[in-house]
């Protein structure tokens, strides 16, 4: 019935697949947890060797980084049962009743559920409010807001969908680092005419990354939107999905993207210095975003 898919990389997912290991039994399905090292430290390796004591959960090794996109679809590839549950590895159930909440959609050949994603309230180390905020203000979102844009708001994080269908699909392997393959994934989707469904069954999102690492994934993840911009079949469609291309976009139509740049180099430092601040401002990391994917086009100028 379910195969549940775990990328690892540089997190001990003992507790998370401890958890469902138990609330899957209690369930009284047929499963299977299936978890793949993307060559995580020596350290993640030994702590998360435990997992291949549990009943019906395998532990795959890579010998060399691949990617959230490759470790992804590995997983696809792995899978015994018709329907797959995609999760993060440094996540965690809310509650005992995670597994039970999907159960009623694995009949559903043409659908994808998405869960959703929420943060605890105990803030974290100071020297992680960014990320933290960030998921707090933009990341936790209700079913319902998040059907709005349904297509759009579709998440990596914690989905369910069927074997059938994701192989039909798979995730595009043009993203080697950090960010966008789900945009990629929810624009294939809407390209058919499946459906994106949002339900309320969220995980806790508790590996929050620090500022310095969080920053640096947000660049990769613009310089992937800058592939994509340069490489995607349907630009228009990309466009119009995303805002920060939009913002850019219009820069280029109006001359305004070298200003732009420059602005950026000025105001760069105290930019950082704000998000590093107890009350780090998400209008100025949505500008450094947009400086930054500015700053691309002028690359060999400044070192970023």
């Amino acid at each position: 019935m379910l195969s549940i898919l775990i990328p690892v990389y540089n997190y001990n997912a003992v507790n998370l697949v401890r958890q469902l290991h138990k609330q899957t039994m209690q369930a009284g399905i047929p499963f299977e947890i299936l978890l793949l090292d993307d060559n995580s430290d020596d350290t993640c390796k030994r702590d998360n060797l435990i997992l291949r004591s549990l009943s019906n959960t395998t532990l795959f090794e890579l010998p060399t980084k691949a990617g959230r996109a490759i470790a992804r679809n590995y997983l696809a590839g792995q899978a015994q049962y018709d329907y797959l549950l995609f999760m993060d590895c440094d996540s965690e159930p809310v509650d005992d009743f995670f597994i039970k909440r999907y159960i009623p959609y694995c009949k559903y050949k043409e659908i994808v559920v998405c869960g959703g994603t929420t943060y605890k309230l105990q803030k974290p180390n100071r020297n992680a409010y960014l990320r933290w905020i960030y998921g707090m203000k933009c990341e936790t979102k209700s079913a319902k807001q998040r059907s709005k844009y349904s297509n759009a708001k579709f998440s990596t994080f914690n989905f369910l969908i069927s074997k059938e269908l994701f192989l039909s699909i798979r995730f595009n392997e043009l993203l080697k680092n950090y960010g966008h393959e789900d945009t990629l994934f929810g624009l294939e989707l809407q390209k058919r005419n499946y459906t994106v469904v949002h339900i309320d069954n969220p995980l806790y999102h508790i590996g929050i990354d620090s500022n310095v690492v969080y920053l640096e994934k947000t660049k990769q993840g613009v310089e992937n939107l800058k592939i994509l911009l340069e490489q995607y079949s349907d630009k228009n469609k990309l466009i119009t999905n995303i805002r920060l291309l939009r913002y850019y976009i219009f820069l280029e139509n109006t001359g305004m993207t070298y200003i732009f740049f420059f602005l950026f180099r000025f105001f760069r430092k105290i930019m950082l210095v704000n998000f590093n601040s107890r009350y780090p401002n998400l209008t100025l990391f949505n500008l450094y975003k947009l400086g930054y994917l500015c700053s691309l086009k002028y690359k060999k100028l400044i070192e970023i």
